[in-house]
């Protein structure tokens, strides 16, 4: 296999000649829109909901009666139904804290969209590390949110950011997180036998593996059971996975040579450095198709264990966009 392309911000092994969109790379390119528009949601003083234009009312009452460690649901798109739940029932957001923009004085212009970005990304994963103790996994599954004040709030000098830790898909939909992050592995995996969806050549939310896809995960890899003392060089993961994939993938598809057969091509994860440090040790292991002329992932329609048929032109994309925030219908 030749040298694989690298990912920023996360190592990927890719098929050959391939420019494939990852799924890290696919949600950290939307990730920043998601949050800038899920965390200025429309809600109002007197009720959970409203109808109120985007950064037009604040966050609601139960968020700022929220303290860090517990966590919220909601099911309408709208998080109309916003609400406090234990962090073991299913959720959308686990508050990991305030942070005060003390630095904005009273008279400050309210900030734009852009600023909006840049400050919940810059100060909420401040307050998530720490609510983590230093082992917030910004690679990880899950990414950084908040409830900002709203332009009348902030006019009134209310300047409190409630941050927290969510699960969003490349979409902007949120999938349901179950248990507390402190005590999970944040690994960006998913489980063997799911397939992620492709939209033009970038990988999209989960899907069934009948609906055209961009990946199939044939297995998860735990890389502390090979290497359980210190961080394993990529060169190191990619040397172990390449024969542990193949193996692992050719007992999910029913042989050696079915991917092949079938013009799938089999590749991985890797971890980085900074991954590990946070605790994270979980990879998968991943089918794939390129178009044609190389230019990046084929549809696929079917898993590798029964019939697959692969395009050989780009996917088309959603209809309409999904509104950043909304629950997700499919499982992760």
């Amino acid at each position: 296999m030749v040298p694989p392309e690298r990912t920023p911000g996360r190592s990927r092994r890719k098929p050959p000649n391939a420019t494939l969109v990852m799924v890290a790379a696919a949600i950290g390119a939307l990730l920043i829109l998601t949050v800038s528009i899920l965390l200025n949601w429309p809600m109002e003083s007197s009720k959970v909901g409203g109808s109120a234009g985007v950064g037009e009312a604040p966050a609601p009452k139960v968020v700022f009666e929220t303290k860090a460690g517990e966590c919220l649901n909601w099911t309408e798109p709208d998080a109309a139904d916003i609400r406090k739940v234990t962090c073991e029932e299913p959720h959308l957001f686990e508050v990991t804290g305030p942070y005060d923009l003390r630095e904005f004085p009273r008279n400050a212009p309210f900030p734009s969209t852009a600023q909006w970005q840049e400050i919940k990304q810059q100060r909420c994963i401040e307050v998530s590390n720490q609510f983590l103790g230093g082992r917030l996994d910004e690679e990880g599954r899950f990414t950084v949110g908040a409830f900002t004040p709203s332009q009348e709030g902030w006019a009134d000098g209310d300047r409190t950011l409630h941050c927290g830790l969510q699960q969003p898909g490349p979409s902007g939909k949120l999938f349901p997180i179950k248990g507390k992050a402190a005590e999970m592995d944040q690994s960006n995996v998913y489980p063997a036998g799911r397939c992620l969806g492709i939209s033009g050549t970038r990988v999209w939310d989960p899907v069934d593996c009948s609906r055209p896809h961009a990946v199939e995960l044939s297995a998860v890899v735990n890389l502390a059971e090979q290497f359980p003392d210190n961080y394993p060089t990529e060169n190191d993961q990619d040397g172990f996975l390449a024969t542990k994939c193949e193996e692992l993938t050719a007992a999910y598809a029913g042989g050696p040579e079915v991917a092949k057969d079938k013009g799938l091509i089999v590749y991985w994860d890797t971890l980085s450095e900074e991954s590990w440090a946070a605790g994270s040790r979980q990879v998968n292991c991943k089918l794939s198709a390129q178009l044609p002329d190389g230019s990046g992932l084929a549809p696929v329609t079917g898993s590798v264990k029964g019939q697959v048929q692969v395009g050989r032109a780009p996917a088309g994309r959603p209809p309409q966009p999904t509104e950043p925030g909304a629950p997700a219908t499919e499982p992760r």
